[in-house]
């Protein structure tokens, strides 16, 4: 997508963080922009402030709900006749400091729902909406965290983040095979200073454990680790600019921590040597390394 002044892009988790600093790089490209997001409040206040750069569309839309996500693209219908650029950023981090076996069924539920079927509903949704036209383009976004692993941050984060990255890499090749104007990327970015740590007090009731699972001090050292880790991460201006560059040049893997290339070539030597596995960035900023 070389131009995009114009056209019109979706964004789900657009009312904060990425999703909103994408919205904003949108609209100053000249696109249209429909912002979807679980938090009507803070919705209202990104529609509105959006709107005074270019046209823009607010639904409140809950990912994990596959129907809401149908009908985030009717809407988009509705209000600029299609989709050009389909933003599947919605997601949460779940609870740090714990491993896998500590983690409650709930945990595990609303991360994966949020973080790997928000991305599957968008993918199943808008897709075919894309080849209908034969041109377009998709972001999903994963994490520096799906291209290695670790203990700081949940499990099911990490697992969710790993899917999204091989279910992008599968669409690049069924595009490649059957639509080549229709293209694809993965965002997978390292610290940004983004409010994600206090996604739990926006987890929905059906994803919540009863009663709350006890904090342990390993949990409660690496969350405030993780806040400040996240605290200094980069603008989320920054990486929407990254992003809106990846989409003009057609990139695949969009990084934000050129140092995480490190990181990744590790893990593939341990996976290729048959070695133990390696830990990522964000387990080495959290110990302080």
């Amino acid at each position: 997508m070389k131009e995009l002044a114009g056209k019109t892009a979706v964004v789900t988790g657009a009312a904060s963080g990425i999703g909103r600093a994408m919205a904003d790089r949108w609209a100053a490209a000249g696109m249209s922009v429909v912002l979807a997001d679980i938090d009507q409040v803070a919705l209202d206040v990104a529609v509105a402030e959006v709107s005074e750069v270019g046209p823009a569309a607010g639904l409140p839309v809950d990912v994990t709900v596959a129907s809401e996500v149908e009908g985030l693209l009717a809407f988009t219908i509705d209000r600029f006749d299609r989709a050009h650029l389909v933003c599947n950023n919605a997601g949460v981090a779940g609870p740090p400091g714990h491993a896998p076996h500590e983690l409650t069924v709930e945990d595990w539920q609303w991360v994966l729902d949020v973080d790997l079927w928000g991305v599957i509903h968008g993918v199943r949704t808008f897709v075919p909406h894309l080849l209908a036209h034969g041109d377009g383009h998709m972001i999903n976004t994963a994490s520096q965290s799906g291209l290695t692993s670790g203990s700081v941050i949940s499990a099911a984060y990490y697992a969710a983040k790993h899917a999204v990255v091989a279910l992008s890499e599968c669409q690049f090749h069924d595009f490649a095979a059957r639509a080549p104007g229709v293209n694809v990327s993965v965002l997978c970015p390292g610290p940004v200073a983004t409010n994600i740590m206090n996604d739990e007090a926006r987890r929905p009731e059906r994803f919540q454990t009863v009663p709350a699972p006890v904090a342990t001090e390993h949990s409660e050292a690496v969350t405030a680790a993780l806040w400040d880790v996240i605290a200094s991460g980069r603008p989320p201006h920054e990486v929407a600019d990254i992003v809106h560059d990846a989409v003009i040049n057609d990139e695949f893997y969009i990084y934000t921590d050129p140092n995480i290339i490190e990181s990744v070539a590790a893990r593939h030597r341990a996976i290729e040597q048959r070695g133990y596995p390696t830990t990522g960035r964000m387990d080495a900023d959290v110990a302080g390394g």
